[in-house]
């Protein structure tokens, strides 16, 4: 009987019954849609981070990332590779050689990262080539070769084809000095990187640094399935007798924090959105129990006791949250699935966004873990609303709440 009661209770205002199923509805959606918006660009940046320059895994030296000294390197490097390929599992592998040191252009000179690539290598590995906006990924065939960023040669003052004089120290600590021609620009996701990183032929390097062709201070490991990330991270540790294997969480430990986080986001997010649909539920409940005065007073005249009353308006309240939820949470399935797959543009801040690392495009991404989690969250919310006005009930005296006009 409360159950029949309490529905019939809801549609007596049928407007106001509306606008606060309306009012969940709207509130879920732009909760879930916040939500996997901002998973989207994070996740975008996770991916571009670990596609386009980190790998699944990195070897080095275990000094090598301390001293960041280009004689710390990985011996038999052309063995590991070819143990790394065999494996299914790896998608592609590559090795790098790094240093420091300055370079310097006809007007003006900066501090870069100089990575001796081999170029092959990297078009499956990071897709460099993909980054290529002026001149060609190293066709010309000559040691001396050099990619810039745009944003790099623009400091520097410099276009494809000028010269450019590399200065960094050897294994030895002597200071070498080498020239090179500028075979082409890139333009990556992350401009911030792209005034540092420099790339030149790995052979080339390595003799400039006085290192054998055999040595690497790099081995980028992409992977095919990244469930098998810590298996694969112990399969690359042992090939190395002195190297140090890292995933990519731990090589960017700010992006780990990203996922950790963001549980506690979801929480912090659609609490806030749920705060503001409390004070709504709250307002019109109570405005339902003081409208119902005098009904509200024959029912427990009658024999209806408290009990069932607080439960009947707790049941209104979770009748509304029931036709509002479902509807909210299904348009944002839907909203997100759409975006998902064409994305959304936001190039008129793709600058800005670059600079930290973001795309251009957002493509909205959502667990359905997190779905339940509004879900759950929703209904809490709506019950705990509902106490007051059901409270307030509870204080009616029957014999005066007949006689209310």
């Amino acid at each position: 009987m409360l159950l029949q009661i309490a529905w019939r209770n809801i549609w007596r205002n049928k407007t106001r019954s509306f606008v606060v199923i309306c009012s969940i509805i709207i509130g879920l959606w732009a909760g879930v849609f916040m939500l996997a918006f901002s998973w989207g660009m994070y996740k975008n940046n996770i991916d571009d981070t670990v596609f386009k320059q980190l790998s699944h895994i990195q070897i080095h030296h275990p000094s090598f990332k301390v001293e960041n000294e280009s004689k710390y390197t990985i011996t038999n490097t052309n063995k590991i590779l070819q143990q790394l390929k065999s494996n299914s599992i790896i998608a592609s592998v590559s090795a790098r050689v790094i240093t420091t040191g300055m370079i310097t252009s006809p007007t003006t000179a900066s501090g870069v990262k100089i990575y001796g690539i081999n170029p092959s290598m990297e078009t499956t590995q990071i897709g460099l080539d993909e980054n290529v906006r002026q001149g060609a990924y190293f066709k010309s065939g000559k040691n001396n070769e050099i990619l810039i960023g745009e944003k790099l040669a623009k400091k520097l003052k410099i276009k494809v084809k000028s010269k450019v004089v590399l200065t960094f120290t050897d294994i030895e600590s002597d200071m070498v000095s080498a020239a090179f021609r500028v075979g082409g620009l890139y333009k990556s996701k992350n401009i911030s990187l792209d005034e540092i990183n420099v790339y030149v032929q790995q052979h080339h390097l390595a003799n400039l640094l006085g290192l054998e062709p055999t040595e690497s201070n790099e081995i980028a490991i992409l992977l095919t399935n990244e469930e098998q990330l810590d298996s694969i991270k112990k399969y690359s540790a042992s090939l190395v007798s002195k190297g140090k294997a890292e995933d990519w969480k731990e090589l960017s430990p700010e992006l780990g924090m990203v996922i950790e986080s963001f549980n506690m986001y979801t929480y912090i997010i659609t609490g806030i959105i749920l705060l503001a649909l409390t004070f709504g539920i709250i307002n019109t409940m109570l405005m339902s129990v003081l409208e119902r005065v005098r009904e509200l007073g024959m029912l427990m005249a009658i024999g209806l006791n408290k009990r069932k009353i607080f439960f009947m308006i707790m049941l209104e309240t979770l009748y509304l949250t029931l036709l509002g939820c479902p509807i909210g949470l299904l348009l944002g399935w839907l909203s997100i699935n759409f975006l998902g797959k064409h994305g959304i543009n936001i190039s008129m801040f793709s600058e800005g966004l670059a600079s930290y690392g973001f795309s251009s495009i957002i493509y909205p991404s959502l667990d359905q873990e997190k779905y339940i989690i509004v879900a759950v969250m929703c209904f809490i919310t709506a019950l705990l609303a509902a106490v007051y006005p059901a409270y307030k009930a509870l204080q009616l005296n029957p014999s005066e709440a007949i006689r209310k006009i």
